[in-house]
C-alpha cells in the first residue's frame, strides 16, 4: 500500500471496499465501522467519508458487489444445464452454496436497514430483480402461463429456497447446516414442479407463497 495522497479518490474507494468485506466476512455485519475500515486502509475517517457519504453508503455498495458475485454464481450454475428441472435445481443448489460460504455479506443484504432516508436502495433491487429473473426463465419453459402468474411463481418459489438458506445457514454454518439446507430446497423445488405440471398453476402460488421465511428483526 502507498503512502497517504498517493492514492486516487477511485482508488481510496475500491480499497475501503475491499477492506469492509474482510472485515465483514471475519467479524460480521455487526463489526464494521468506519474507524475500522479507515486504519485498514491507513487513511482517516474523514478521508473515508470523502468517499462514501455516510456508513450506510459504503454498506449498499458492498451488498450491490455481493450481489452482482451472487448473480454471476448462478449465472455458473446454469452454464452446463439444458433442462428446466434441473437448471431450477442447480439455482437452489448455487444460492445455498453462495450463502454458506458468505453468511455474512449474503445476511447484510437482507438485514441492512439504511439510517439514512436519503439513501437509494434502488439500484440493488433491479440487483435482485436479475436473479428472480433467472427462475422466471426456467418456469417459463415448464409452463405456458401469463406473465403476471410466472412472476409470482418465480417469487413464490424463491422465497421459499431463501427461507430454507435462513433457517438453516446460521452465521458460521456447519457441513451438516449446508447439507440439511441442499436436501430441503431439493425437495422443495421437487415437489413444487410436480405440482406445477398436475395442477392448477394458481393453486400451486398459493400453496407455496406461504413458506417464505424472514429474518428475526
Amino acid at each position: 500500500m502507498g503512502r497517504r495522497g498517493e492514492h486516487s479518490k477511485l482508488e481510496i474507494e475500491c480499497m475501503a471496499l475491499e477492506a469492509a468485506e474482510t472485515i465483514i466476512e471475519n467479524e460480521g455485519y455487526a463489526g464494521l465501522s468506519a474507524r475500522k475500515v479507515a486504519t485498514a486502509i491507513g487513511y482517516t475517517v474523514g478521508s473515508l467519508y470523502f468517499v462514501f457519504r455516510n456508513l450506510d453508503e459504503l454498506v449498499l455498495r458492498i451488498n450491490g458487489r455481493t450481489l452482482d458475485q451472487l448473480y454471476a454464481a448462478l449465472i455458473n450454475a446454469l452454464a452446463d444445464c439444458r433442462y428446466p428441472q434441473r437448471c431450477l435445481l442447480a439455482l437452489g443448489t448455487a444460492y445455498l452454496d453462495f450463502a454458506a460460504q458468505h453468511p455474512h455479506r449474503w445476511r447484510m443484504i437482507f438485514e441492512h436497514r439504511p439510517r439514512d432516508e436519503d439513501t437509494s436502495t434502488e439500484i440493488n433491487k433491479e440487483k435482485m430483480e436479475r436473479c428472480y429473473e433467472l427462475v422466471e426463465k426456467q418456469l417459463k419453459a415448464l409452463a405456458a402461463r401469463p406473465e403476471e402468474e410466472i412472476v409470482l411463481a418465480a417469487r413464490a418459489l424463491w422465497s421459499s429456497v431463501h427461507g430454507i438458506a435462513a433457517m438453516t445457514i446460521t452465521r458460521n454454518p456447519h457441513a451438516e447446516d449446508v447439507q440439511l439446507a441442499h436436501q430441503l430446497s431439493m425437495n422443495l423445488i421437487t415437489h413444487y414442479l410436480t405440482g406445477l405440471s398436475t395442477t392448477d398453476f394458481s393453486n400451486v402460488i398459493m400453496q407455496t407463497a406461504g413458506r417464505a421465511v424472514d429474518y428475526p428483526k
